[in-house]
């Protein structure tokens, strides 16, 4: 039992100085990450970066909303799709968001996503729109509490001003990379590890020896960087 507690102490510790570490890097960007997005989506209209929606296959949409204290004008937070559905839904977004509905299941489509179930920290449910998109809802408790905020902030999308996030991870294949490429979004940006020369495609070197780009929400400073240089090309 002593063990168990020192171990659970020691972990929180490294947990919170790693959480640490990485706000020291992000912080500084964030004036230059509002000053992007003013730019490219309002052209020095707050109103219109205050409206804006952010949509991406995980929680780097909720680290972004965040970090300029923007509201949730996307129901795409504390949770992640496998690639195949987040293309699905990418390609019937307007369908997804005001009419499908979620049915709550008892096990993934995937092996994979049951296995991070059962080694997360709490259970937390699985829904699938329209019996086809599945949706891990990774930071939420229960099956309520994620239809009641899926719903309320799908209702706040602003379909006339999107930014559209995808990433390498999750069963991404570069077929995935190259159908997001073709999505008729204007602006958008695919975060990946392969060096494909498309309009939407951000490749970052710093995870080119594996096959998914890493963790958005903890090295988001990266992904702040990288964001703005691709569209500084």
């Amino acid at each position: 039992m002593k063990q168990n507690s020192v171990y659970k102490l020691a972990k929180k510790v490294y947990l919170a100085l790693i959480h640490f570490r990485c706000d020291m890097l992000r912080k500084p960007l964030i004036p230059q990450i509002e000053n992007f997005f003013d730019i490219l989506m309002g052209g020095g209209n707050c109103q219109s970066i205050s409206d804006l929606s952010i949509i991406s296959p995980n929680c780097f949409a909720g680290r972004i909303m965040q970090d300029l204290k923007l509201k949730y004008n996307s129901p795409t937070l504390g949770l992640y799709f496998m690639y195949p559905d987040y293309i699905e839904f990418l390609q019937n977004l307007r369908f997804y968001l005001t009419e499908a509905k979620i049915q709550f299941v008892e096990h993934s489509k995937y092996p994979l996503g049951d296995e991070r179930r059962a080694k997360w920290s709490h259970w937390y449910p699985i829904g699938l729109l329209d019996g086809k998109v599945e949706i891990h809802f990774l930071h939420y408790h229960t099956e309520k509490e994620a239809a009641e905020k899926w719903y309320r902030r799908a209702s706040r999308v602003n379909f006339e001003n999107l930014f559209i996030i995808g990433m390498q991870q999750n069963f991404c294949t570069e077929k995935d990379i190259i159908d997001f490429d073709l999505l008729p979004y204007e602006n958008k940006i695919m975060f990946s590890t392969i060096p494909i020369p498309l309009p939407s495609n951000e490749y970052m070197p710093e995870f080119g020896s594996t096959d998914n780009v890493g963790d958005p929400y903890r090295k988001a400073h990266l992904f702040y960087r990288h964001l703005i240089s691709h569209f500084l090309k």
